[in-house]
């Protein structure tokens, strides 16, 4: 080994202490809570439903134009609320996940460290062996070891066992050049992480706050509507409004699929008695406000209930109520985030006040499939869902034909 190549590997041998000391601070063995593909799989369906969430958000802004209703109308602001409110989350849970792959990266990156320091440091105790190998049979003590042998076969041995010495040290200092090098990649990999992670507590902890500021702003502004006479008539008046537009809405959306595709008829009514009984219940729980004329709970005025609101917590997973096809899935004025289904035979069955949809239009589900998750977006006050049944778009009872 030439004279280079030994002051390298002594100042390697008396840096190495230096970084085994730095390297020990961060010994500490973790493991990273989430696989890699597992995150990322989170994160990109996350991802897709803020994408989806936008594209509905956009469509119902086109919907309220199309349909000549003002924009500053009270229930279309306090659905804009609450879409802000529900893109807010959405955002908030894509940061906490790429936080969260962050940390899982620090962790891996933990375990790297120290793995590497590990095998850095039996290299280092083989280089110490070397260093002594060389102190003692090398330079000009090699010559004088070669010239006082008494015979060419043990010359010719001692040769060869310095040539194995000198083969084994290039091999032993290039795999310690590999691993310092791989350890000082992974702790600049890590102050990278660090730093990444830093910025994106700060915008999880932003995104959080503008989410709840966007809560207190939806329950004031829905409060300031209660407080005030004339507010809370004007937004009963859209209330009856909404729920006549959702009629032609599904009405024209019933038709527009029965000319576009050959009609599918999902429900039988045949039989008698009973033989209207085709739904069944699409959450369990206490029915908080039948079908009919009743006094608004928020808006204090007798206005019609075109449905009935089943009380339930917050993401309970809403069904099916029978087998059809998904002819909306986005928002209404009034409803909130809202499903439609299409049975077949003018029947449709409507699904409001939802946290989050789990299907798509066009989509075919079979009764008692999840379709949506309840919530309380829309003109409502508190978690429930509002199921309604109608035929060609008109509103029905719906205890006529739950089983």
């Amino acid at each position: 080994m030439n004279n280079n190549k030994t002051i390298l590997v002594a100042l390697i041998l008396l840096i190495l202490p230096c970084v085994a000391f730095g390297a020990a601070a961060k010994k500490t063995q973790v493991k990273a809570k989430t696989q890699p593909q597992t995150i990322d799989a989170k994160i990109a369906a996350e991802e897709k439903k803020r994408s989806d969430l936008t594209k509905q958000i956009q469509e119902y802004k086109t919907q309220i134009k199309q349909m000549g209703v003002k924009v500053e109308g009270l229930l279309t602001k306090v659905n804009t609320l609450q879409q802000d409110e529900s893109m807010a989350r959405q955002e908030l849970t894509v940061l906490e996940l790429q936080n969260e792959k962050i940390q899982d990266n620090i962790n891996v990156l933990n375990v790297n460290i120290r793995d590497e320091q590990v095998k850095i440091n039996e290299l280092t105790e083989k280089m110490r062996g070397i260093l002594l190998d060389m102190y003692k049979y090398r330079s000009s003590s090699e010559m004088r070891t070669l010239f006082a042998s008494r015979s060419v076969f043990e010359a010719a041995e001692m040769a060869y066992l310095l040539k194995r010495v000198n083969d084994r040290d290039e091999e032993i200092l290039s795999q310690l050049y590999a691993k310092l090098q791989n350890l000082d990649l992974s702790k600049r990999t890590m102050d990278d992480q660090q730093a990444k992670l830093r910025e994106k507590t700060q915008a999880v902890k932003t995104q959080r706050d503008k989410y709840n500021k966007s809560i207190k702003e939806t329950n004031a502004f829905i409060t300031s509507i209660q407080k005030k006479k004339a507010l809370a008539e004007k937004a009963a008046r859209e209330a009856e409004q909404a729920q006549k537009a959702a009629g032609v809405l599904i009405a024209s959306l019933q038709k527009k699929r029965d000319a576009e595709r050959k009609q599918k008829i999902y429900i039988s009514l045949s039989g008698s008695g009973a033989g209207k009984k085709i739904f069944i219940h699409p959450v369990q729980g206490k029915i908080s406000s039948n079908y009919g004329y009743r006094n608004h709970p928020i808006l204090k005025r007798r206005i019609l209930h075109s449905g009935i609101d089943i009380a339930a917590p917050n993401g309970t997973p809403v069904k099916a109520a029978a087998a059809g096809e998904v002819i909306y899935d986005g928002w209404m004025r009034g409803y909130g985030r809202v499903v439609v289904l299409d049975h077949g035979r003018g029947y449709s069955t409507l699904y409001g006040h939802l946290s989050a949809s789990l299907v798509k239009t066009g989509q075919v589900v079979q009764s008692g499939q999840a379709i949506a998750r309840v919530g309380k977006t829309g003109n409502t006050t508190g978690y429930h869902l509002h199921f309604e049944v109608r035929v060609f778009g008109t509103p029905e009872n719906p205890a006529k034909y739950m089983k």
